[in-house]
């Protein structure tokens, strides 16, 4: 077993190993402190209709940060990149939390926060462009379960919130988020290379003096929607990553929406909800350890199709239990948590081995940058169907999820007939 392990550990090289092995001291930290981040402003006077204006100023700032991103990312590189924006979107945002209590001060956090979307891309490309398609697997599906891994200490945290209470406890997640996250940051700018790709697009920026005007900002996306127009496969696996993307922005952890959820539909109390918070990381790390190996010899597309339809049973178990039971939303939790574990490696795996191509960061910025403005309609559209009945949450996010599954069994349908034709 040992041995299987390493053998699959020595699949990491170059960037992919040091992204890897500095991920958990961004995941523990962050997974921590933004768990209880909606339930910590709700404390200090932040309504529920203010959280939903948060996630809709949240939205617009994603989609102008990605509408600059892709060329910002080609013009400093893809390193640089990577440090100047998580330093922003990631160290910056709990302190700025740490020393505000207002609603003013969330919003500016917000906006910080999802400048993240430059650094995702940059962050993605200085990890897999450089990488065999194996490695590239491989470092998303263990990026995602180191992530998953740090949400396991959900319960200790819990037990620490229960006993000295929330607000005081998550100010001291918020200070010691912004200590690990940032030295982490530094110390991986050091050990990390810039990309062949990233250099020689930097490289032709200088011998070609190109400025950053208007058209120069076009460029990447402009190629990018080339590369997608002659592409049937990749361009419905873009599709089907915004898709993916509203939904994991809104209905699940990285949603100021996911804990509110737990009181005010299912009705549970602080405990509870630490413990679904908990039972929903184990579900996601069961299904990229244990299921998704299984689910591979389907194929990509195969295995996101399976996923989606147990994502669509774990949203209707979330929308239809009754309240105040705490077995049943035990149930309702680990079957949404196994399905967006099957979904998110699925769809990550699709769109890092379809978009190989000099456009890759244009692709990853016109993802970003659709599934902002998408995601900016449906949290509207959601903070005003929230407060009538919460369950709309679930139903919006069930409409993605069957958005996904369309496109994924369109790529069925293409990859079979390429194969037929090639044979």
């Amino acid at each position: 077993m040992l041995k299987k392990i390493g053998q699959y550990l020595g699949k990491l090289t170059g960037n992919a190993k040091v992204c890897i092995a500095c991920h958990p001291f961004w995941g523990i930290p962050y997974t921590i402190y933004f768990y209880y981040i909606s339930m910590y402003l709700l404390e200090v006077g932040v309504t529920d209709g203010e959280l939903g204006t948060l996630m809709v100023v949240g939205h617009v700032a994603g989609f102008l940060f990605s509408l600059v991103g892709a060329p910002i990312v080609d013009r400093m590189g893809r390193r640089n990149a990577t440090f100047v924006f998580d330093m922003i979107s990631s160290a910056l945002v709990p302190l700025v939390y740490f020393f505000t209590k207002s609603f003013t001060g969330a919003l500016i956090a917000q906006v910080l926060f999802n400048s993240s979307r430059i650094m995702n891309v940059a962050y993605y490309l200085v990890m897999i462009e450089d990488e065999d398609d194996e490695c590239r697997v491989v470092a998303f599906n263990l990026f995602n379960i180191l992530t998953i891994v740090a949400g396991l200490v959900m319960p200790l945290a819990g037990i620490l919130v229960d006993k000295y209470g929330l607000v005081e406890m998550e100010r001291i997640f918020l200070m010691a988020s912004f200590l690990i996250m940032g030295g982490m940051i530094i110390v991986r700018h050091m050990l990390l290379k810039e990309t062949r790709v990233g250099k020689a697009i930097r490289e032709r920026a200088r011998t070609e003096k190109q400025k950053l005007s208007v058209k120069e900002m076009w460029r990447p996306y402009a190629e990018a929607f080339r590369f997608l127009l002659k592409s049937k496969v990749t361009m419905a696996i873009v599709l089907s990553n915004i898709f993916f993307c509203v939904y994991m922005n809104l209905g699940t952890n990285y949603s100021l929406y996911f804990v509110p959820y737990f009181t005010d539909r299912l009705g549970m109390d602080t405990m509870q909800t630490s413990t679904l918070g908990g039972i929903y990381y184990a579900g996601m790390l069961l299904a990229m350890i244990c299921i998704n190996p299984l689910t591979a010899k389907r194929g990509i597309a195969g295995s996101v199709v399976l996923s989606a339809v147990v994502s669509l049973v774990g949203m209707a178990l979330m929308i239809f239990i009754p309240s105040g039971i705490f077995w049943l939303s035990i149930v309702a939790v680990m079957v949404l948590a196994i399905g967006y574990g099957m979904l998110k490696s699925g769809v990550d795996g699709a769109m890092a081995v379809y978009s190989e191509s000099e456009c890759r960061s244009g692709i990853y910025s016109i993802n970003n940058l659709l599934s902002s403005g998408l995601s900016l309609v449906v949290t509207a559209i959601c903070a005003t169907l929230y407060a009538v009945a919460p369950g709309w949450l679930y139903v919006l996010n069930a409409i993605m999820v069957v958005l996904i599954l369309v496109c994924m069994l369109s790529v069925r349908k293409e990859t079979a007939a390429i194969e037929t034709a090639a044979e």
